[in-house]
């Protein structure tokens, strides 16, 4: 009869540690990287890099990128990081935040396909909705977002504008001060992204397929303006260290896609060598 007792007693104990296993790999982004980032030693060869693998940068294509290391909570690399760019459906992650925190009365389900599937059309029912360009405006005041910008037409959420460091300010946000609920909501749902989006543009390029080794969570962005293509690699990426990655670009508008997927992948590469 002890015996039994005594295998009860372990099953009992292996449950609780498994259980909070389970509790600490669904929250494996969480990080204490909350306020300001040290910008003291940032390395600037890296950054050079990524720049340097994108064509005809001086032919009209630009680019800004942020690195954080979210475990030092220390930049890594930055390039123009304050620019604001155009952010197609990066602002998305926006669009959830205000939609969650805020707003509330939206299915997890919406959430969840509007960020892995980028569905155009959750964000535009979110977006009008929620008051368009008041969720820019609410949501970069409640997270300091210093660069970005609500579009100059209201309906075209595509248009706002943000710089890579806020992009990474808002993964910030999400590992270290969103309540557990979002991060889990949010980060699951970027942790998910099909290979293909909702409208059928192929998303894995830039840091899924650059940095294939690791574990990542992402939003990209891509699409046009009257003068440019809009291509962007963001999200978070796991190795030995937890890093918030950002590369923001914009192509002259006649940019083949494949040719400037390809590109990015290869400059996201460059940051192998510090997970």
């Amino acid at each position: 009869m002890r015996s039994i007792w005594i295998a009860l007693a372990v099953i009992a104990v292996l449950g609780v540690v498994g259980g909070m296993v389970g509790m600490a790999s669904s929250d494996r982004w969480e990080s204490s990287c909350a306020g300001s980032v040290s910008r003291g030693a940032a390395d600037d060869e890296i950054a050079r890099e990524i720049r340097e693998e994108l064509p005809s940068f001086t032919e009209g294509t630009s680019v800004a990128v942020e690195v954080v290391n979210l475990d030092s909570c220390a930049e890594v690399t930055g390039l123009d990081a304050e620019s604001g760019f155009p952010t197609a459906s990066v602002v998305k992650l926006l669009i959830a935040i205000d939609a969650v925190e805020r707003s509330g009365g939206v299915a997890d389900s919406e959430i969840q396909r509007m960020l892995s599937a980028s569905d155009d059309d959750v964000a535009s029912r979110l977006w009008t909705a929620n008051g368009g360009p008041d969720i820019v405006r609410r949501t970069a005041a409640k997270l300091g977002l210093a660069d970005t910008v609500p579009p100059q037409s209201s309906g075209r959420w595509g248009n706002t504008r943000m710089s890579a460091s806020d992009v990474a300010r808002v993964y910030q946000y999400l590992t270290a001060e969103a309540d557990a609920d979002t991060r889990t909501l949010l980060l699951g749902a970027l942790g998910q992204a099909p290979g293909t989006a909702g409208d059928g543009f192929p998303q894995h390029f830039g840091i899924p397929d650059g940095l294939p080794e690791h574990r990542w969570a992402i939003k990209q962005g891509w699409g046009s303006t009257d003068t440019n293509t809009v291509l962007h690699t963001t999200g978070l990426v796991g190795g030995d260290r937890n890093l918030a990655v950002v590369v923001l670009s914009t192509w002259p508008p006649d940019t083949d896609w494949q040719a400037a997927r390809t590109a990015l992948t290869e400059a996201v590469q460059s940051l192998d060598r510090i997970l």
